[in-house]
């Protein structure tokens, strides 16, 4: 998904907006509520703010998502948090699902179809590193459980807290995304460490 496309994934994110400027976006529609809960709710542990204020290497993270939509709302704010621990190392910026982004709407599909959120991690010069999308793996196994009961062969137990899980499934990837970056051959090589 667009990994092959590093100049149309850095205009996309050029003209995307930080969290605030976003999610304020959806006010005048009534979806900031939703927003404000969970980014309330997806405060970072002790151990998850230390983890993240480590990072050395620097990412760009686009989100294709919308404001309307509740699990872009959870992750979305997770991800907020998560960029709030290291502003140094993470630019996070948001991108509406709608007419004036379609390019990037078309060339996003998942399951055959325009699914939100999705959301690219680019290195320091924009070269594409992973992407992620539309619903973490707590969430798809809940939904499963719901749909099909014992039928579903989930053999995970559910979560304490399902925003949590999400939260930190989240903070994993955002973890597992420097962790490449910070051992990369090629940015080793430009830092000369």
């Amino acid at each position: 998904m667009l990994m092959d496309r590093p100049e149309m994934l850095q205009s996309f994110f050029e003209k995307a907006l930080p969290y605030e400027a976003f999610v304020s976006g959806g006010e005048s529609l009534g979806h900031r509520t939703a927003w404000d809960q969970r980014y309330e709710q997806c405060a970072l542990t002790a151990d998850q703010q230390a983890m993240v204020a480590g990072f050395t290497r620097k990412m760009h993270v686009l989100c294709l998502t919308g404001t309307w939509c509740g699990d872009c709302a959870l992750q979305g704010a997770a991800m907020q948090r998560v960029a709030e621990a290291n502003p140094d190392c993470i630019d996070l910026r948001f991108v509406l699902r709608d007419e004036e982004n379609a390019e990037l709407v078309v060339k996003s599909p998942i399951n055959a179809g325009f699914r939100v959120p999705v959301t690219w991690w680019l290195a320091e010069d924009f070269a594409p590193v992973a992407c992620f999308g539309d619903r973490t793996l707590s969430r798809y196994r809940s939904m499963a459980r719901k749909a099909f009961g014992e039928a579903s062969g989930v053999v995970a137990e559910p979560p304490e807290d399902p925003v949590l899980a999400v939260r930190d499934e989240v903070v994993a990837e955002f973890e597992r995304v420097h962790l490449l970056l910070r051992t990369s051959a090629r940015l080793r090589k430009i830092h000369n460490d």
